[in-house]
């Protein structure tokens, strides 16, 4: 009877100690089971359609929320090397299902494809891309020569790992779990496979987070590589450049900005000077454009009776608008913008708002532009993350605002890759959460630098 007792106890205990041991571990564990839910959706819906399918999308939404909200509620358990390794598995795994089951790839890959080989055979295409680009165009096609598209893919999630780092090394108490959003949201996934704007985002982040530890050669450096890639974020450069300035620390801003002009017409140079009418064809071809269906200014013009979809009813068209319409919506755009500029300059004693500020500002460049693609949702995620991790307060505002920045690339994803028939709908949802996102970053902006002046105040007092 004592060794049935003593075997009993012993057999309670082990069970207790291995419940301990998954508990510790449950942050991870959740992760990593919701990235196995969402590479088995990819393999499940097989090769016949391209896109995500809103249904499938949404499971693997449903099961990847549930995971972080488990890595939420046990966020101090979560580890750098852990993250990344779940990371890279889901986003390569999802390149080889894909691979694999013949999913078909994004339109905008064949592009790539055919200007990179077109760059390896001696000649510039005429790209509506900048220069970095069509470099990185020419790397996929060395490397992937018959799986340029899967080529291409294991490049991003390469880029994606490092953007996740430079969120995570924000080292605010928020910072661990907003890059676990960031990683492993699958709203998201599909532009950082088919899309190269994951290369823009991890050089954004690590130019804020190299100035944000006021390395601002670095930064610079940093910045002027992305803006080679994609222009806008030169807008985070020239922002902080003013910050130093009204800050009256001009060597830092003369070093930040000279970084950045450096890098940037060293990687333009030899090409402007071999086909400069092809090179600067990336700046002048997307200012013909106008204002689009699935664009900000659509949206108010649209409820007015002003404006209607194009001849195809498609999201990607150009929208039938009045004629002063294009020029109004360039307006609102700039003033937005210097309206950003002001409330960050107003935080002139805060650097961490400065920085967040300048993440910000790239975002909202691309959320009022009238020429709007799906993809621009993982800059605008990228910042938003990023910006929370140095901005929040509490772990329920964390919770909230990283929700919030969630439905937004959730309401972009139904539209492109779901491509759900009804897109008007969840284009207004996207806006809508990602202006009132963006709004309160902004103000808790302007806050910080209020209450840091309150605080002063009764210092002195």
């Amino acid at each position: 009877m004592v060794r049935r007792r003593e075997n009993v106890s012993g057999c309670v205990a082990s069970v207790a100690a291995v419940v301990r041991r998954l508990q510790a571990h449950a942050a991870h564990g959740a992760l990593a089971c919701g990235g196995a839910i969402v590479l088995g959706a990819e393999w499940a819906r097989g090769g016949a359609t391209g896109g995500a399918p809103p249904g499938w999308l949404t499971v693997e939404i449903v099961a990847m929320g549930a995971a972080l909200l488990v890595a939420w509620r046990e966020q101090a358990q979560l580890r750098l090397a852990p993250l990344l390794a779940i990371t890279a598995t889901v986003g390569l795994g999802a390149v080889l299902v894909h691979h694999v089951v013949g999913t078909p790839g994004d339109t905008d890959g064949a592009v790539y494809a055919s200007q990179g080989s077109l760059l390896l055979d001696g000649d510039y295409p005429r790209s509506e891309y900048p220069v970095g680009a069509v470099v990185l165009f020419g790397v996929d096609a060395l490397l992937g020569r018959e799986s340029v598209r899967a080529t291409h893919g294991v490049l991003m999630v390469c880029f994606h790992l490092v953007a996740v780092f430079a969120i995570w090394h924000v080292r605010s108490h928020w910072s661990a779990w907003l890059a676990a959003l960031y990683a492993l949201w699958p709203a998201v996934l599909y532009f950082v496979e088919m899309r190269f704007d994951v290369l823009v985002v991890a050089l954004l982040l690590l130019g804020l987070l190299s100035a944000r530890e006021e390395r601002w050669i670095v930064a610079g450096a940093l910045f002027g590589a992305a803006t080679a890639v994609k222009w806008s974020p030169a807008l985070a450069c020239m922002l902080l450049i003013t910050w130093l300035l009204v800050s009256q620390r001009p060597r830092e801003a003369i070093r930040h900005g000279a970084s950045f002009v450096v890098v940037f017409v060293a990687i333009n140079i030899p090409f402007l000077v071999w086909q400069a009418g092809d090179v600067l064809a990336a700046y002048t071809k997307q200012s013909t454009r106008g204002i689009v269906a699935e664009s900000l200014p659509y949206l108010p013009l649209r409820l007015a009776g002003l404006a209607e979809p194009g001849p195809s009813g498609q999201f990607q068209d150009p929208a039938v608008v009045p004629a002063w319409a294009d020029a109004t919506a360039v307006v609102v755009q700039v003033l937005l913008v210097l309206t950003v500029v002001a409330v960050v300059v107003c935080s002139r004693t805060s650097l961490d708002g400065a920085i967040a500020g300048a993440g910000l500002l790239p975002a909202v460049f691309l959320l009022t532009n009238r020429v709007f693609s799906p993809q621009f949702a993982l800059v605008a995620f990228a910042a938003w993350t990023f910006a929370i991790a140095l901005l929040a307060r509490s772990r329920a505002e964390q919770l909230g605002l990283g929700t919030a920045a969630a439905v937004a690339t959730y309401a972009n994803a139904m539209i492109m890759p779901g491509f759900v028939a009804s897109w008007a709908g969840w284009s207004g949802l996207y806006f809508a959460v990602s202006v009132a996102l963006t709004g309160w970053l902004l103000t808790a902006v302007a806050l910080r630098t209020t209450n840091r002046a309150v605080a002063g105040g009764r210092s002195a007092a």
